[in-house]
């Protein structure tokens, strides 16, 4: 018998174990009934005897990578307990989460260009003699002038208290909100990032300048650095949040390779071409996109609150300016750590696909 003619045979029979073993996640033992729990117990030796001659016959190695995680997900729904499995949260922060926001193309996409505009807006208000007006015209010139009265004292002049985190925190929260509800509706999402890239990049610019004097500028990147690069992360990740829920309601076609198997259409699996493109209904489309958008918001979230912490209580201290700078440089770490040597994909991820 050939490979595909076998694959092809016992496929609708992994499907059914598939589909037991989410029924099995999400109910009690108990009210999934005698027949079924039978039932699953065969499918599951089944399994493992397709594993053992996945492996002696040399199937494709997408194949038995497939029944190897088919299998170890049914023991797990055979032998699971009540107590709570550190090792599967460990997982889920350290190795899904972060390779699931890395290859997400709308926090790709809001990532570019939230640095690309913040950079330009950035690099023209910090030259005011080859674009003189560029500030203004972007802040306002009353804006400008708030912000340089702001900064003419010590940020450590001032004493961090509650009711300033509760306010940073309110704050920062409002933004994230913003960027994500707006997102879903895409354009304007777009627009929401873009102008807090760009008034965001002429503020740096512009203190950066040679027309604000040296104390002003001292004073305001002394303020920012500890919690800039928790605040600035979390803009873009709240817009990209908001752009996948928006973008799955716009098209409702899903690469194969991205999806769970849980989450394919019953028949619709191919284990031979992971690239074509699942078609859904648009609630369907809006759940699946509702799924992939919560890890990004929810980390969206934590680097809001952490920012927030920081801005209250750390920012505004009499801190050294080298403390601060320290916390920006940890900061910073933490950040390319979990997003880019966390979340970049792995040769385990590629032989799944």
């Amino acid at each position: 018998m050939k490979v595909a003619h076998l694959i092809e045979k016992r496929r609708v029979y992994w499907q059914e174990l598939e589909n037991l073993c989410s029924q099995m996640a999400t109910s009690r033992k108990k009210t999934i009934g005698a027949r079924n729990v039978a039932r699953f117990a065969a499918l599951y030796r089944a399994a493992c005897a397709d594993l053992a001659l996945a492996d002696s016959y040399q199937l494709p190695p997408n194949i038995v990578e497939y029944l190897h995680k088919l299998v170890g997900r049914a023991h797990g729904q055979l032998y699971r307990s009540r107590r709570i499995d550190w090792a599967h949260i460990g997982d889920l922060l350290l190795r899904q989460i972060p390779r699931e926001i890395f290859k997400d193309r709308c926090v790709q996409l809001t990532f570019w260009l939230f640095w690309a505009v913040f950079l330009l807006s950035g690099f023209m208000a910090a030259n005011p003699d080859r674009f003189p007006n560029f500030a203004n015209e972007i802040v306002g010139s009353e804006t400008i002038d708030q912000m340089e009265q702001m900064y003419s004292q010590a940020p450590n002049s001032s004493t961090p208290t509650a009711s300033g985190a509760a306010f940073y925190v309110n704050h920062n929260t409002g933004i994230g909100i913003q960027c994500f509800v707006v997102g879903i509706t895409v354009i304007g999402g777009l627009c929401i990032l873009l102008f807090n890239a760009a008034t965001l990049g002429t503020v740096f610019g512009h203190m950066a300048s040679p027309n604000v004097s040296e104390e002003i500028s001292d004073h305001f990147f002394e303020f920012v650095t500890a919690h800039g690069p928790f605040e600035l992360t979390a803009i873009v990740l709240a817009a990209g949040a908001g752009l996948r829920i928006g973008f799955s309601l716009i098209s409702p076609y899903h690469r194969e390779e991205a999806l769970t198997r849980d989450e394919l259409p019953e028949g619709e699996a191919s284990l031979f071409d992971k690239t074509r493109q699942v078609a859904y209904q648009r609630i369907d489309s809006l759940r699946i996109g509702a799924k992939r958008a919560l890890p990004i918001m929810g980390a969206s979230a934590i680097l809001f609150t952490l920012a927030a912490m920081i801005e209250a209580w750390v920012s505004p201290s009499a801190l050294p300016e080298v403390a601060k700078q320290v916390i920006a440089i940890l900061a910073s770490g933490l950040l390319m750590v979990y997003f880019i040597v966390l979340g970049y994909p792995r040769k385990d991820d590629l032989a799944t696909r």
